[in-house]
């Protein structure tokens, strides 16, 4: 017999299928063994429906644009007035029409060229250093003052010059201050013009007396120009014994 359910062929007195297990004798809804049903049907195809006819929509109307005429552009165009002449332009071309010869030209003043120094800058010996001492200029004593310990500071005020100068007139205001009462002597010049923050800005001197060096005893000198800050200051150290 076959199976009911999977239809696979089995003995007439089996009782379960060989294939699926089902049992023969189990009865349906309708009380009675249960018999192979046939396969469920697909519904019959239907075919879409057309959607209603639409009438065509009417074509748009487009205004066409008219270009303008065409204008053939003028041989003889006016001409553009000229741009207006310069002042001095104008100034020459009158000169040279009334025979008179040009004016000169003014160039900016120079500045004179900066004096050289009467021996070799910066010093690297004493007598090189005495040596720039005639291009000193002259200058104004402001201040005059004892430190702490056996110390005087000297300020001193004259005009803006080159290193080698403010190295020269402070030297003549050491020479014109010292005393052998004070170990250390710091000549300091300042700008009137100027109202800086630092203690100098136009050069400095610091003198110590008897400063040991290894087993001997000199007399230190210490110049720096400007405020010793600026990129082109001049720091000279020199030992006297």
């Amino acid at each position: 017999m076959r199976c009911p359910y999977c239809g696979g062929l089995n003995a007439d007195q089996a009782q379960f299928c060989r294939y699926c297990g089902r049992s023969f004798s189990l009865p349906t809804s309708s009380g009675q063994p249960a018999s192979r049903q046939p396969p469920p049907q697909r519904p019959p195809y239907q075919q879409p429906q057309r959607p209603a006819y639409l009438p065509p929509r009417p074509p748009q109307q487009i205004t066409p644009v008219q270009a303008p005429p065409y204008q053939r552009p003028d041989p003889n165009p006016p001409a553009l007035p000229d741009p207006p002449e310069p002042q001095y332009a104008s100034s020459v071309r009158r000169r040279r029409q009334s025979g008179a010869a040009p004016a000169p030209a003014t160039l900016a003043p120079t500045a004179p060229p900066a004096p050289e120094p009467p021996a070799p800058f910066p010093p690297r010996n004493m007598d090189q250093l005495r040596a720039l001492e005639p291009g000193a200029l002259a200058y104004t004593l402001v201040g005059d003052e004892v430190g702490m310990g056996s110390k005087k500071i000297v300020r001193i005020t004259y005009p803006r010059c080159t290193a080698w100068q403010q190295v020269a007139t402070l030297l003549k205001a050491f020479k014109e201050y010292q005393t052998e009462q004070f170990n250390t002597i710091v000549i300091q010049g300042v700008l009137d013009q100027d109202g800086s923050i630092y203690t100098f800005n136009n050069g400095q001197l610091w003198f110590d007396r008897h400063v040991l060096l290894g087993s001997q005893l000199i007399n230190r000198y210490q110049i720096e120009t400007g405020t010793g800050l600026e990129s082109d200051s001049v720091r000279i150290v020199l030992a006297e014994e």
